[in-house]
């Protein structure tokens, strides 16, 4: 089992286009995502992304994240 795991979420405004990122260490998924909608309450179209990882992990030029866990 990886020692870190890294909760990713993205969300949208209803007004503007520009979504809201954020990325939470060593979080469940759940406490993450209560922690993002408290943030952004108006969020819509969430994208929640769970990367586990030892140490490291790549992010490719296309935005994609990996490690040797996923």
């Amino acid at each position: 089992m990886a020692a870190n795991m890294l909760v990713i979420i993205t969300g949208y405004g209803s007004i503007k286009p520009k979504p809201w990122k954020k990325a939470y260490l060593n979080m469940s998924v759940e406490n993450a995502n209560e922690r993002f909608l408290k943030e952004h309450p108006e969020a819509r179209d969430i994208t929640v992304v769970k990367v586990s990882f030892d140490d490291e992990f790549v992010i490719s030029s296309n935005g994609e994240i990996s490690s040797s866990f996923v």
